[in-house]
């Protein structure tokens, strides 16, 4: 695993402010940013119909969901005034997906949450740093107790909406990277299919270009260790074996399986693959 140092800027444990994300406040969000907007919290408030409460409502956390989703970027994250910008993803999303109600959709979504350098920290400790420890199937306490350790802190109230926000049909219940029965959580595996091969290519091919800028290829073995790509997506070796095949049938990447451990070498760049992601869905 990674060793946690100053090379990330994943939004902190309490960004959501115990919020869920919901999706009809990230389509606004988007909506904002597709139309070049710039305010402090109060005015997108105002703009988009976010509710802002008596401080920051749910308007700082959702722009911060957008962030970790890879949905927007904001230049200046300390500056009161907001510009969001959309990312080749959130613009793609806007125009084919507003609403996020598809399954590639929230699904990159969440794995970018899940990302080491720009995701949400609970996510990226859940899903990628504490899964040997916590494994596919754990319990609420066992997930409070690691997460307690991890931030060195008493417990209470650190899982927040992490698990909620899976279940929740206004948020990424479609999703469903976790669920909740019998008093025990289950990861899900993120689902194999031609139709999402462009999804992931994307996304592979993104995390490539910014763990290894100008290199163009890499192993699968060290890719993992920096991005952990088939850690929080729950593949094993076959569905490994499987989405890559898929990728390259679609020309996206090639896959030197002569070398031990393979070597994945891009043939696109991933701003133009995001433009497709939603061209095979049935």
């Amino acid at each position: 695993m990674i060793s946690d140092g100053l090379d990330n800027n994943r939004l902190p444990r309490n960004f959501h402010k115990t919020f869920v994300p919901e999706r009809k406040h990230i389509n606004a969000i988007l909506k904002y940013a597709a139309k070049g907007g710039a305010g402090d919290i109060q005015a997108i408030g105002a703009d988009t119909g976010i509710p802002t409460g008596k401080s920051s409502g749910k308007v700082a956390p959702t722009l911060d969901y957008c962030r970790g989703m890879g949905l927007i970027r904001i230049s200046d994250i300390r500056s009161a005034v907001k510009s969001p910008e959309l990312t080749p993803f959130g613009r793609i999303v806007l125009l084919e997906d507003p609403f996020l109600k598809e399954s590639i959709t929230q699904w990159i979504a969440h794995l970018n949450l899940c990302n080491y350098r720009s995701g949400a920290d609970t996510w990226y400790r859940t899903f990628f740093e504490g899964v040997h420890i916590l494994g596919m199937k754990f319990t609420r306490e066992q997930l409070e107790d690691y997460l307690a350790k991890s931030y060195m802190t008493k417990k209470g109230s650190l899982i927040g909406p992490l698990v909620r926000m899976y279940e929740d049909d206004a948020s990424f219940s479609v999703c469903g990277a976790l669920r909740e029965e019998s008093e025990s959580i289950y990861r899900n595996v993120a689902p194999i299919s031609d139709e999402y091969g462009n999804g992931y290519g994307a996304w592979l091919l993104q995390i490539i270009e910014e763990n290894f800028p100008g290199m163009g290829q890499v192993t699968v073995t060290e890719l993992d260790d920096v991005s952990g790509w088939r850690t929080v997506t729950g593949w094993d070796t076959a569905n490994t074996q499987k989405i890559l095949e898929i990728i390259e049938r679609k020309k996206l990447i090639i896959v030197d399986r002569h070398m031990q451990p393979w070597i994945l070498r891009c043939v696109e760049n991933s701003a133009t693959v995001w433009s497709k992601i939603y061209k095979d869905l049935i």
